[in-house]
């Protein structure tokens, strides 16, 4: 993989990304490429391996092999852009509110503070991170892990550089910043609506699907710290996604997205820098350094 620019402006920094299901990442697939691009080391965690996921596909997984299956899917696809150091923490999916795997005890978002803050925070302290990345405090759409995975790597972060915090988990280590994804739920949602107008989805959106589209729409987005410019990885980028098959078939909205809004979907990557916290009033920059 190559680029003209370094586009996010830093070199020699390492950086945890953070988030709770193997094509999760995505929104941030295209910052981490460029992290690597530009001489950076790139970790990232997923919480669980997506054990109660759909199934696109039923030669491609069973839901007793899914686990295995989405774990060597997010490996694949993390090879697309040279992310080789990839770690799963032991936790399950615990699929969405009011499914019977929500109440599984062995569940991402069941895990109380003093099980998942260490279980990341080891590895934060391992890598010993500059930059941190994880999911927004809603989770996008409300997924319980999402929401877990935000909670739990905000207490790490802010526990990290203490050395009476959870003395266990290694030598302190103070993080330089961390981020969340800022109008990505959206943009998604937009762009879903659009490809419905223009008869591109595989089937029409259900009523549940049309509830969380517009409660996306109706939520005030966060104000945006950075936009990095993904344009030349966009084909990087769908590359990776892909090699989640079991996840988005042939049929799924990502292997659809029309030429003409490929870019719009796949072209910036934007993020609310949240430790420290920066003003609302200050304009986005282009890059982290």
């Amino acid at each position: 993989m190559t680029q003209s620019k370094n586009v996010v402006g830093v070199t020699g920094k390492r950086v945890l990304a953070i988030y709770a299901h193997p094509d999760d990442e995505g929104q941030v697939t295209g910052t981490l490429a460029a992290f690597l691009a530009a001489g950076n080391a790139v970790t990232l965690i997923c919480t669980t391996r997506g054990e109660v996921g759909e199934i696109s596909d039923a030669a491609l997984a069973t839901p007793e092999t899914l686990g295995y299956t989405r774990e060597l899917e997010l490996r694949a696809a993390m090879a697309q852009i040279g992310l080789a150091d990839v770690r799963f923490l032991p936790f399950w999916d615990s699929g969405m509110d009011g499914t019977p795997e929500n109440a599984d005890p062995r569940c991402f978002h069941q895990q109380p503070a003093d099980v998942a803050v260490p279980a990341i925070l080891s590895i934060m302290r391992e890598v010993r991170p500059h930059f941190v990345f994880t999911w927004q405090a809603d989770g996008g759409y409300g997924h319980p892990d999402h929401i877990a995975a935000h909670r739990h790597t905000v207490a790490a972060f802010e526990a990290c550089g203490d050395a009476t915090a959870y003395p266990e988990a290694g030598e302190p280590w103070a993080p330089e910043r961390l981020y969340w994804g800022a109008r990505l739920m959206g943009q998604f949602a937009t762009i879903r609506l659009e490809m419905e107008r223009r008869g591109l989805l595989p089937e029409p959106l259900d009523d549940a699907a049309r509830t969380r589209i517009a409660d996306m729409l109706a939520k005030p987005e966060l104000p945006v710290s950075v936009i990095v410019d993904c344009a030349h990885l966009v084909e990087t980028k769908r590359r990776a996604s892909s090699m989640h098959r079991s996840q988005f078939g042939e049929s799924s909205m990502f292997a659809r997205i029309p030429e003409d809004l490929r870019l719009q979907f796949f072209g910036q990557e934007r993020f609310y820098q949240a430790r420290p916290e920066t003003s609302d009033s200050e304009p986005p920059r282009t890059d982290f350094s």
